[in-house]
């Protein structure tokens, strides 16, 4: 179900984007805007904060926290990017090189490498081979679908 979900999802948005791309306006005052950022950043550092912990207590979501915490990192960068007035642009591509995307990029890197060892430790994984390769245990996918 959850792949019919993925599939359906991007097949959706091929034309949904190709839509937007062609409506919507250049320019739009938004609406809540302090709002939306001030929550995105509370979120962001409540992420931050609960990886940090995770990280610090060697527990396994670490990986998962990790990798939502450089997602998030990198949709930062992006929209402070793409928002920002022309006379702030240079400031916000400064703390987009300098900071949110090479955090981002830590933060990813680290929950894959975190990954490759847990696969390579359980011995799902050799050590030569890629986490592009790495299946999901039949055992879990067959208790999952009995439900």
């Amino acid at each position: 179900m959850r792949l019919g979900l993925m599939i359906g999802g991007a097949v959706a948005l091929v034309p949904w984007v190709l839509y937007v791309s062609l409506t919507l306006p250049v320019q739009y005052e938004a609406h809540n805007w302090r709002y939306t950022w001030v929550g995105f950043d509370l979120f962001l550092a409540a992420l931050m904060a609960l990886t940090a912990y995770c990280g610090w207590r060697r527990k396994q979501v670490v990986m998962l926290l990790s990798f939502a915490t450089g997602v998030l990192l990198a949709c930062d960068a992006w929209f402070d990017v793409m928002t920002a007035a022309a006379a702030e642009r240079g400031e916000s591509l400064l703390s987009a090189g300098l900071l949110e995307w090479p955090l981002a990029f830590v933060m990813i890197a680290g929950s894959l490498r975190l990954l490759r060892v847990a696969a390579l430790r359980s011995y799902r994984l050799d050590e030569g081979d890629s986490l592009w390769n790495l299946s999901i245990p039949a055992a879990w996918v067959e208790r999952t679908h009995r439900h």
